[in-house]
């Protein structure tokens, strides 16, 4: 990947930042003890070696917090910010697909991100950790609290920014859809980093070792929510797969209706979970095809009236089949509605102006521009100026006036 201007300037003063902070760090403290600086080095490595990769596979969460915790108590800023950020250039985590994931096959932006963003985190955490009241070797509730909630933020947004500025996407929206379903299960891999750190200030190095247990633990139920999230994705492009072999038409459409919906779901300001569930709808919205017969589906010519009657059942039977995948609960009434029109004469219920979900209106603006900017068996596709006509045209009473105004200044801002 191709790193862009912002996200270059972003590295370099994460780079800057975080080598002043270590040059400081390291003239202001010091490890005496260089067995423990080997042990938690050693222990970062393989902690953070236990990787799991996120859906999208641009960041992984991993069990390696629990060991800045436990650094920054036992040791102090300058033991923390070496060992782990040792711990992050030198892993390996097996990835599926891909293998082993190590320092040398890694891109060299991605390596250095990793290593800066480990030492200003740590380091970060080290210096409050003492600004607090904490003291090295010992517990302090406060401070050791404190610590636990300024790493986790930190850290999310450190990642966050580079990715929304590597992909081009909102920094929040990259918090919200990458780290947000992680930040308590990070808590919770804290506060073991509390409990190891008690344990090896009151009985030694192997006490550290007996909590490797409860670590692996938390990497499970991280490993469990990722594996839903993966699950939750399958599910959906294997729905979409199967209305694909339907009508190929579906395929096209429903790719470019979602970079509509979505697009005006952004402009229309709503928020994330209302903007990622129209995403979801747009790619199922026609999924209630499946219950419709072939002939009628891919008929060349006009529908009867008999056959139209049909073709107006897909969205029940979308809203069917959808609403009974538990995590597509919210998608549900997007996919039902969106065939109802402003005015009432929609179907499957007609609704009316603000009784219609506004992510089914949404789409049903997005699914019309497309359907008339596209060529079909029984007719040729409208230009963008003529479909834009159609849409005043019907403001008001086929769509939401609001959104069309909106939907028209998004579209005529494109190239």
């Amino acid at each position: 990947m191709k790193l862009n201007l912002k996200t270059k300037v972003y590295l370099l003063v994460l780079s800057i930042l975080a080598i002043s902070l270590y040059i400081y760090i390291f003239n202001n403290y010091r490890i005496d003890n260089i067995s423990m600086y080997i042990f938690w080095t050693f222990l970062a490595i393989a902690v953070e070696s236990l990787l799991i990769p996120l859906p999208n596979n641009t960041v992984g969460v991993s069990v390696g917090y629990a060991i800045n915790v436990a650094t920054v108590i036992v040791g102090g800023p300058l033991l923390a910010a070496t060992a782990t950020s040792l711990g992050v250039l030198f892993r390996f985590p097996k990835i599926e697909g891909r293998g082993y994931v190590h320092l040398f096959n890694l891109p060299a932006h991605k390596t250095l991100f990793n290593v800066v963003q480990s030492i200003l985190v740590s380091g970060i955490m080290g210096l409050a950790y003492l600004n607090t009241g904490g003291q090295i070797s010992d517990f302090s509730l406060f401070p050791t609290l404190a610590i636990v909630a300024i790493g986790v933020l930190v850290n999310t947004f450190f990642i966050s920014v580079f990715l929304g500025l590597s992909s081009g996407t909102s920094i929040t929206n990259t918090w919200m859809g990458n780290i947000r379903g992680t930040f308590l299960n990070s808590i919770a891999v804290g506060t073991i980093g509390i409990i190891i750190a008690l344990a090896f200030i009151s009985y030694g190095y192997g006490a550290v070792i007996l909590f490797f247990g409860p670590l692996l633990l938390a990497r499970y139920s991280f490993k469990l929510y990722i594996d839903m999230r993966n699950l939750y994705i399958s599910t959906i492009q294997a729905l979409n797969k199967a209305v694909e072999a339907k009508d190929s038409y579906t395929s096209g459409h429903a790719n470019r209706v979602e970079e509509l919906a979505v697009g005006l779901a952004k402009a229309s300001h709503l928020s994330f979970d209302s903007i990622e569930n129209i995403r979801t709808a747009a790619v199922l919205h026609d999924i209630g095809k499946i219950g419709i017969k072939d002939e009628i589906l891919n008929k060349a010519g006009k529908l009867t009236k008999e056959e139209y009657e049909i073709i107006m059942k897909h969205p029940t039977i979308g809203a069917d089949i959808i609403g009974k995948v538990n995590f597509l609960s919210d998608v549900t009434k997007i996919v039902r509605h969106h065939h109802e029109k402003y005015d009432g004469t929609g179907y499957p219920d007609g609704l009316k102006g603000e009784e219609i979900p506004i992510e089914a209106s949404i789409l049903m603006i997005a699914d019309t521009f497309d359907a008339m900017t596209t060529d079909r068996p029984y007719r040729k596709a409208l230009t963008k100026e003529m479909a834009i006509e159609e849409l005043k045209k019907y403001s008001g009473t086929q769509f939401d006036p609001k959104l069309v105004e909106t939907f028209i200044n998004m579209i005529n801002q494109q190239v």
